[in-house]
């Protein structure tokens, strides 16, 4: 039975390692269990996190009851799901939604120390990813100040190339929202600014999720390829 967490405990089943776990884990050291916006599920077989109708799901259990999970989803609705190919593959079949296909790639390259920018203006880091991505300046820049606030996510830019650290826990660090400005854009400021983080958040593994029409510009940078999940959206 999949229950709404009430306290943090109930959650200590999450694992230490993985991109799902890390995601929720973020979460969960950003936001805490108190809000009605943010909230975590349990059950033997999968821990579940939730911010504003985006679920991460991390799969916990070897014998998984997908009927369960997809009466929950139908139940409380959602805008996206982020979980792993088993995951998604079982679920797409049970309820309507589109399944696309996200990378998981792990930087293996060259990193390059270089002086960056840290945690400049959000409203300035905003203009930047406003020409790349499709997102909304206030819930953007409610969740980052607070990730931010509580030492979780941090910004970084140099020149006109912007991104963010989502979090770097148990020595898994994931870079987000990597954009430049659109009239700067081909110059290698950006593979500039991403190995200057690498290097930062070292001894860490990097990561970053990508679609497959990005995985070609992270090969070049210095990425590699290990493993793929699933973006369920309505």
């Amino acid at each position: 039975m999949i229950r709404r967490a009430q306290f943090s405990e109930e959650l200590a089943k999450l694992p230490d390692s993985g991109i799902l776990a890390q995601k929720i884990r973020a979460l969960l050291l950003s936001y805490g269990i108190k809000y009605e916006f943010c909230r975590f599920f349990y059950s033997d077989d999968f821990i579940i996190s939730e911010l504003g109708g985006s679920f991460v799901v991390s799969e916990i259990g070897c014998n998984s009851d997908f009927d369960e999970l997809a009466e929950f989803f139908s139940f409380c609705g959602f805008s996206e799901i982020f979980c792993s190919e088993r995951v998604g593959e079982q679920l797409s079949k049970m309820i309507y939604c589109k399944n696309e296909i996200v990378n998981l790639m792990r930087f293996m390259g060259c990193k390059t120390p270089c002086e960056t920018e840290h945690n400049p203006p959000l409203s300035e880091i905003y203009e930047v990813l406003k020409s790349a991505f499709d997102i909304e300046f206030e819930p953007w820049y409610l969740d980052m100040s607070h990730r931010i606030r509580h030492g979780i996510s941090a910004a970084q830019r140099l020149g006109d190339s912007v991104l963010v650290i989502q979090h770097n826990l148990n020595g898994e660090a994931l870079l987000s929202q990597i954009a430049t400005s659109a009239q700067k854009r081909n110059k290698g400021n950006a593979t500039q600014l991403i190995r200057a983080v690498c290097a930062e958040l070292s001894p860490s593994d990097v990561f970053v999720l990508c679609r497959d029409d990005l995985t070609g510009f992270y090969i070049n940078v210095g990425f590699s390829p290990q493993g793929r999940y699933c973006q369920l959206s309505k």
